[in-house]
């Protein structure tokens, strides 16, 4: 596997507005999408700001969407992952590190515009890979 780029960070909070608020005064964070669950019928669907700062995403949920998922019990506040950026192979990727004994917490999924999933590194790190699908609709 060969990461494109170092994508985001998650991190859990109780009210992503506020939190933002706060990037937004001292850090200088531009709000770059905002998500409400109750718009969503998706099952990651979560309250969250995206921000960006300095040259990487922040996002700020209310909740994991993998726990908005039910595929991982109640996460306290605080960081939740990292996420990183693949040009393609993400299937493989993960079968690979499935045989190896990896805990996967999410399989390849579509959502949106990509492919994502999640696996756990050593000190209960999570880790989520996105991989961008082509966009077909110019043919």
């Amino acid at each position: 596997m060969e990461l494109e780029s170092f994508f985001h960070v998650a991190i859990k909070v109780e009210d992503p507005e506020p939190a933002a608020e706060f990037y937004r005064e001292h850090l200088d964070a531009e709000v770059l999408e905002r998500r409400r669950a109750a718009e969503s019928d998706d099952q990651f669907a979560v309250d969250a700001v995206v921000l960006g700062i300095a040259d990487k995403r922040v996002y700020l949920f209310d909740q994991a969407p993998y726990e908005a998922a039910g595929l991982v019990e109640e996460q306290p506040p605080g960081f939740l992952h990292f996420g990183y950026v693949v040009e393609d192979g993400i299937e493989d990727t993960f079968a690979r590190l499935a045989n190896d004994g990896v805990e996967i917490v999410m399989e390849p999924a579509v959502y949106g515009d990509k492919r994502i999933a999640f696996f756990v590194a050593p000190g209960d790190i999570r880790i989520e890979l996105i991989e961008y699908l082509e966009d077909d609709s110019s043919e």
